[in-house]
């Protein structure tokens, strides 16, 4: 097994949750800061999957079945946003 690639994701997820920390504190509880943060735990995500769950082996008919949960969580996080907002 070539350690490369998980040490690259890791090092990649490690920049990216000091960015979220980051982008956070720069203006906590405002709206465009949530999206912020949802998008970049979304792409975490979509990489993990990609690269340490070995989905980007699959046929592409699996590949866009993963898609599928995705917009149904990030619909999810949506609607919760825009019922804590009132």
């Amino acid at each position: 097994m070539k350690y490369i690639a998980p040490v690259a994701v890791w090092l990649y997820l490690v920049v990216t949750t000091v960015g979220e920390v980051l982008v956070y504190y720069s203006g906590p509880g405002t709206f465009s800061v949530d999206i912020g943060v949802g998008v970049i735990a979304m792409i975490n995500a979509v990489l993990t999957a990609l690269f340490l769950m070995n989905i980007r082996k699959e046929p592409p008919v699996i590949q866009y079945l993963m898609l599928a949960p995705l917009a149904l969580i990030m619909v999810l996080i949506l609607t919760m946003l825009f019922a804590f907002a009132q």
